[in-house]
């Protein structure tokens, strides 16, 4: 479990704005696109390739781009430094673009001649999986809709249209739960939403690349939870892995979260403009007990049972 610590992290590169930024362009063809998606210790996957080279996508919708490279794995590729980012752990690294990668592949979509690519040395993730050639963000869908299924270990797109909505009739599916409007602050992939449990006020985000999850709260909040049965030792061994139950997100959904990391402090607060005292990051712990609609389009998350 200690290897979640290590490895969450932000690209803080992601924030600033002396890069050049990757073409605009459509990545996704068709009106729905479905991808496999393997789930290696809690985080999702995706097989592709760079020039050639094989091994697998982290789908990480914390990341904004539609493609990181891992440098290792972008052999022969010409590149120059553009900035410099961190880990959670706080290594350092530099941040590369690449004026020309000749091909990419995504499970079986295939690009030619990409340009403006960013990259940096992934080996923190090469800990998860070794065949780790980079990362997909949210810019990797622009345009669609998605829904993540990891029961079936499916991501659905669907593309969004001027005088269409793809959900209008969402509340009437059999699976339907409840449906989350959210907003965002400094970037369009960070989706947050505000709740109340037992009389606290809560910010709430959503990424698919952090793990099981994590929280910070304040020490009298943290407290009272223990003391009441909500949050209790994920291992027999006292650690800062925690369960956390009855999270009250709103009138028709109550969470139930396992191995949820409490942290004392995020290096990602900052640059995303969060100011609460009291966050929540949902990640695998939750997107693996639902099916999750993320409606990008009108800024809503729908949940559906996992069934």
């Amino acid at each position: 479990m200690k290897l979640l610590k290590i490895l969450l992290f932000i690209v803080i590169s992601t924030f600033c704005t002396i890069y050049a930024q990757e073409n605009k362009r459509i990545y996704l063809e068709g009106d729905i696109v479905k991808i496999p998606v393997d789930l290696i210790n809690d985080w999702p996957f995706i097989d592709g390739e760079i020039n050639g080279v094989k091994g697998r996508w982290m789908f990480d919708t914390g990341n904004s781009r539609a493609f990181s490279v891992h440098s290792k794995k972008a052999v022969g590729v010409e590149s120059k430094v553009v900035g410099s980012g961190f880990v959670a752990s706080g290594q350092k690294y530099e941040v590369l673009e690449y004026p020309l990668i000749e091909q990419v592949k995504v499970g079986t979509n295939e690009y030619k001649a990409l340009t403006n690519i960013k990259g940096n040395n992934f080996d923190f993730l090469e800990q998860i999986s070794p065949t780790v050639i980079g990362q997909i963000g949210f810019d990797f869908f622009r345009g669609y809709d998605m829904k993540i299924d990891y029961l079936r270990n499916e991501l659905t797109f669907y593309k969004q249209k001027e005088n269409t909505e793809n959900w209008k009739d969402i509340k009437k599916h059999k699976n339907y739960i409840t449906s989350l409007p959210y907003f965002t602050r400094k970037l369009d992939n960070h989706p947050m939403i505000k709740i109340k449990n037992k009389g606290t006020d809560l910010l709430v985000t959503f990424d698919t690349a952090g793990g099981k999850g994590t929280f910070i709260i304040e020490d009298s909040y943290f407290e009272k939870l223990k003391k009441e049965g909500d949050i209790e030792n994920f291992n027999e061994e006292p650690g800062s892995f925690y369960n956390w139950s009855n999270i009250k997100i709103n009138d028709r959904l109550t969470v139930n979260l396992y191995g949820m990391e409490k942290e004392d402090s995020s290096p990602a607060h900052k640059p995303l403009e969060i100011t609460e005292k009291n966050t929540l990051t949902l990640d695998h712990a939750f997107l693996s007990e639902y099916i999750t609609i993320w409606d990008t389009k009108n800024k809503v998350i729908h949940v559906l049972e996992k069934k």
